[in-house]
């Protein structure tokens, strides 16, 4: 499995609906998931630069065509004062085989090195699974937010790993 960053116009192209290519596969967003595309839809237009940081999807090298979309991991917008906030999705057919996990740490990773020094979940009360996930990356919660279509959410931060503490004089 690999994550590939979606461009600004395959993000574009995807919350319009038309066909995406991504490394030779046509890519299927799932319906359940389609919100997330007007999102990071609005947040492209906010921040033309923030494109890198929106929409990250995994790839299952071993499924058959067309079933190779296991997952997306990214970001609300992108980084403010190196702080972000990710949300992730698992397709129901990769779910329970720690797909979710490896996205995770696969983006943190990825955003190290870009400069990003926390992360933010907001994550349901009662989505048990996520809340393992961010538990495994040692996310402590930190608050929490009602949220109009998901009602109320548990706000969760942590240090991205590998990223030096700041120095204070």
């Amino acid at each position: 499995m690999r994550l590939v960053a979606l461009s600004s116009e395959m993000i574009r192209d995807l919350a319009a609906e038309s066909p995406v290519e991504v490394d030779g596969d046509l890519l299927e967003w799932p319906a359940d998931d389609r919100r997330v595309l007007r999102y990071r839809l609005e947040a492209l237009a906010a921040d033309p630069a923030s494109a890198p940081y929106l929409l990250h999807v995994l790839l299952d090298d071993i499924a058959p065509p067309g079933s190779r979309f296991a997952g997306r991991i990214g970001c609300h917008e992108g980084p403010q004062d190196g702080v972000l906030e990710i949300g992730y999705y698992v397709s129901p057919d990769h779910r329970g085989r720690g797909v979710a996990t490896r996205m995770v740490s696969d983006f943190l990773g990825w955003l190290g090195p870009r400069g990003v020094r926390r992360v933010r979940a907001a994550v349901r009360p009662d989505n048990v699974a996520s809340l393992a996930v961010l538990a495994h990356f040692g996310f402590e919660q930190v608050g929490d937010q009602w949220d109009d279509e998901d009602g109320l959410e548990l706000v969760y931060e942590a240090a991205v790993p590998g990223t030096p503490l700041p120095v204070h004089s």
